[in-house]
């Protein structure tokens, strides 16, 4: 059995955007102040141990990838915010020994004021932490505190057979507690905490988690939700870039422990760190005439490039894995090899795409093209084009054919692993 938690550490790894510190003569007023078209990058961290009962039952590691454009801007300065995840996750299962990866993707879109308050997501499950972090309305001082709302968001549908969500509110303490020169920057430092506590009968009378899950709770069925409530704390600290007006990076600790009616008790641990990822858009006619070129230089076949929704693809059409494996033939990796030095050349993040053909069961299709993406991107790594925080996988099994699965020629074009350099 494997537990996930905290799959999108925090808000403020995804939502700094573009953030303007003003000077007073009495301090510093923290606030945001968002443009139509504003958009910025993060990559998080995030090493978490998932105990049950107090045995450790997997480590894993989320590596987190979000993408936030403001899509409009209110008189009032609030902010309608698009964020698209993108998650790598590896899993070591303590029993076993095994070791998984995969990736997923998701998205939403939510609202933020000038001070950091962010509300109406349409997505449910995101952001795991909202309105952290939140700023005062006064000008505040090094030393100066403040306190702002937030609200913790757990995914628990697989854990507690549950279908929303489990929202629980908080207060958090924030303190200015300096600068710092950090590769000649001067950044602000934010010292972030707070503690929560839920009750599951008082989730249920408020509504957090749905009328479904009250009914269940206080009427019982065989098939009920077996969520009892929830405690915890996170201690983060954040580095502020009062030039750019933006987060620089940061760290936390934190600590989760969820029941259920049966007495068992889930307990996370972790520690997470995040940065700003500095890009240039890449997906132009241009670069996609430089890569082409390039590709021709170097003689590289089954390879083609194209422009798409997420940056520029190189296609590795055909590529010849042993069979029914992830294991890359020798003649793939010395491709991949000519590839990466291409690739050096561009600083962006990586997505590394799997695809396969229509044989074999779903599920198969789906491991087999996770595995390969995988494979692909751990060779990357191995030859130093980026390190792992930077590049992500998925798998799309065989959902995506670009040839008929009728023939032996269209099978092979549609096993193939997709390299994007992202914007």
């Amino acid at each position: 059995m494997i537990i996930e938690f905290r799959k999108s550490i925090i808000a403020f790894s995804v939502f700094t955007l573009f953030s303007t510190l003003i000077f007073a003569e009495d301090g510093i007023l923290f606030q945001f102040r968002h443009k139509k078209g504003d958009a910025v990058s993060h990559v998080a961290t995030v090493e978490e141990e998932a105990y049950i009962n107090g045995r450790l039952n997997n480590r894993t590691q989320f590596i987190n990838r979000t993408s936030t454009t403001v899509e409009a801007v209110e008189k009032d300065g609030t902010a309608l915010l698009s964020t698209h995840y993108m998650t790598t996750q590896n899993n070591f299962i303590n029993s076993t020994g095994r070791t998984l990866s995969w990736g997923e993707e998701d998205s939403v879109k939510i609202y933020r004021d000038k001070n950091g308050y962010l509300h109406d997501s349409d997505n449910a499950f995101l952001p795991t932490v909202r309105s952290v972090p939140s700023f005062s309305k006064e000008a505040v001082k090094i030393g100066d505190s403040w306190t702002c709302e937030g609200l913790e968001v757990h995914d628990c549908r697989e854990l507690f057979n549950m279908e929303g969500a489990i929202e629980i509110p908080f207060k958090a303490t924030y303190t200015y507690t300096g600068d710092e020169e950090i590769n000649g920057k001067k950044l602000c430092i934010i010292e972030v905490e707070y503690k929560f506590f839920q009750d599951a009968g008082e989730a249920g009378d408020n509504g957090n988690l749905g009328q479904d899950w009250y009914d269940s709770y206080m009427y019982g069925t065989a098939s009920d939700c077996t969520y009892a409530g929830a405690q915890g704390q996170a201690v983060q600290k954040i580095w502020w870039d009062n030039e750019l007006g933006d987060l620089d990076h940061y760290i936390e600790e934190f600590v989760i422990y969820l029941y259920d009616t049966f007495n068992n008790t889930f307990a996370f641990r972790g520690t997470a760190h995040g940065e700003v990822t500095e890009y240039k858009s890449v997906n132009d006619k241009d670069n996609l005439k430089k890569l082409q070129k390039k590709v021709e230089k170097y003689k590289l076949d089954n390879i083609s490039v194209k422009q798409g929704v997420k940056g520029l693809t190189i296609s590795l059409d055909a590529i010849q894995f042993e069979p029914d494996s992830d294991i890359l033939l020798p003649s793939e990796k010395k491709k991949i090899k000519k590839l990466g030095e291409i690739l050096k050349e561009f600083t962006n993040d990586l997505l590394i795409t799997g695809h396969c053909a229509q044989r074999g069961t779903v599920q198969s299709q789906q491991e087999l093209s996770e595995d390969r993406a995988e494979a692909v991107a751990s060779y990357l790594v191995e030859l130093g084009i980026r390190d792992q925080y930077h590049v992500f996988t998925q798998g799309k099994g065989s959902t995506e054919p670009v040839a008929s699965n009728e023939t032996e020629a269209g099978r092979i074009k549609n096993r193939r692993v997709e390299i994007t350099i992202m914007d």
